[in-house]
């Protein structure tokens, strides 16, 4: 549960919990395993569009300082996506499904 509420703690590093889980009890549960590695995976997927964010807020805070606003929100609902999923995670977690993220690039397996 821990590491899919990750993202809702930590934000843009979010997937260093969630990994260190992975690591730690890979070999232990399958259901400790698999929980892991979905909230890895997702954390991870969701780097693209931090970097993609904070690229627009630098961007734009040095070429059109008055609209660096847009980059600030992209960031805000970037992590508002991850808490909504992390919790949904967490809640399957909670209740013994196997949950798994509607959308994320399948690296830990």
């Amino acid at each position: 549960m821990l590491a899919h509420l990750s993202g809702f703690i930590i934000a843009c590093l979010g997937w260093i919990p969630p990994l260190a889980i992975y690591f730690a009890r890979r070999n232990t549960s399958p259901y400790v395993r698999h929980h892991a590695s979905e909230a890895a995976n997702f954390q991870i997927t969701l780097l693209i569009p931090y970097i993609f964010a904070g690229v627009v807020f630098i961007g734009l805070g040095i070429f059109f300082p008055n609209l660096s606003w847009i980059g600030s929100l992209l960031i805000a609902l970037i992590w508002i996506v991850s808490i909504v999923f992390g919790v949904l995670g967490a809640n399957g977690a909670n209740k013994g499904a196997w949950y798994r993220y509607p959308f994320s690039i399948r690296l830990l397996k």
